[in-house]
């Protein structure tokens, strides 16, 4: 089998060194860092002065949320809504306007309870954002694929449907695209974007591919090469996607997966790269983010506010 390539200089030592002066908040925050329950503000306040959002950002692990949160301008704080649970609201962008982004956590998997499909919902309905951005880390399935690049949902399959016959499987998951406005989005997404690195040098960003999504956590090379050869054009895999795509094009609203490759699904990850990834994820998010003037026009979930 082709081995899989690792970014230059990196083989036999962790991801490169990440510069976090260029992140909003200076460096990448620890929870302790984050604003603690005594400075949370009111939901009233923020159904008064913030809602509705521009973008929900969806992350599961800690690296995914603290990478978020830390690409928010100055000035972000929490919430807490009985349907929601905690919330961080804040801004992107360089203005003289901005987004106003709020981050949430949910568990891991599609549609478990608390998981993507329950927590997208909600979030939708409460925050009535214009679009979802799920942001992380996943595994990388293309054999062109690096440690540390970004790879972006164009398409999303399912595979977990299948018929089983004598004869074989036969697919009956779901391929489905981005909505128009991000499908359009993309394209330019890492146009003039520098990943946060203290050395010179570049990420890939996957724009054309696609992710593959379902229940499984997979860490075995047997399931990773099964999968690779049922969907050879899949680049990533991950297991929110499914839940977010299912949940937004119920509500009708714009959704989209952004995570950074810290495996390969085969069981071996280097556990130094999820932080890596998800910094890259979050970076390159808040540069799709930081113009608001694409998405001045874009509409709002059009649902009423669930009852706080």
């Amino acid at each position: 089998m082709k081995r899989r390539r690792l970014p230059s200089g990196t083989e036999n030592c962790g991801p490169p060194e990440i510069d976090y002066t260029k992140l909003p908040a200076a460096c990448l925050l620890k929870t302790r860092d984050l604003p603690g329950p005594k400075d949370a503000k009111l939901w009233n306040e923020v159904l008064l002065t913030v809602l509705p959002v521009d973008v929900l950002l969806l992350t599961v692990e800690d690296w995914e949320f603290l990478s978020c949160v830390s690409h928010l301008n100055p000035g972000y704080f929490r919430s807490s809504h009985g349907n929601l649970g905690t919330v961080y609201f804040g801004q992107m962008g360089t203005g003289p306007t901005f987004l106003k982004i709020a981050v949430m956590k949910c568990h891991s998997g599609p549609l478990t309870p608390g998981g993507a499909l329950i927590t997208v919902k909600n979030g939708v309905e409460v925050l009535r954002p214009k679009a979802v951005f799920c942001v992380g880390f996943c595994g990388g399935l293309g054999q062109e694929v690096s440690l540390g690049d970004v790879a972006i949902s164009a398409k999303l399959r399912t595979y977990a449907s299948v018929k089983v016959t004598d004869s074989g499987i036969q697919e009956r998951g779901l391929a489905v695209p981005l909505e128009a406005n991000l499908l359009k989005l993309i394209n330019h997404a890492d146009g003039g974007w520098k990943a946060p690195l203290r050395a010179c040098g570049e990420v890939k960003v996957w724009k054309d591919g696609v992710y593959l999504s379902g229940p499984e956590k997979v860490e075995s090379e047997e399931r990773r090469e099964e999968l690779v050869n049922r969907f050879p054009d899949a680049i990533a895999i991950e297991m929110e996607g499914q839940g977010l795509f299912l949940a937004a094009h119920d509500l009708k609203v714009e959704w989209i997966v952004i995570k950074g490759v810290s495996n390969f699904a085969d069981g071996r990850e280097p556990e130094s790269w999820r932080q890596f990834a998800s910094v890259m994820a979050a970076s390159l998010t808040a540069h799709i983010l930081s113009n608001p003037i694409v998405f001045e026009n874009w509409p709002h979930y059009n649902g009423k506010y669930a009852a706080a």
